[in-house]
């Protein structure tokens, strides 16, 4: 193997690990936006639900 492949192979692996990193980073952020979207239904249906018991009362 030549010089040159080790080095292409060295910068090929930190760039799919920096993607790894990336992938992982983004896979955080979907996971709190869908928990704060889940929350956010959850109250809108609470809201929901109050404002149909006042107006059948």
């Amino acid at each position: 193997m030549k010089v040159e492949d080790v080095a292409l192979q060295n910068k090929m692996d930190l760039t799919f690990e920096q993607q790894d990193k990336a992938i992982k980073q983004q896979l955080k952020i979907i996971e709190k936006l869908q928990r704060r979207v889940k929350a956010e239904q959850r109250r809108k249906n609470q809201l929901a639900s109050q404002l149909k018991k006042l107006t059948q009362q």
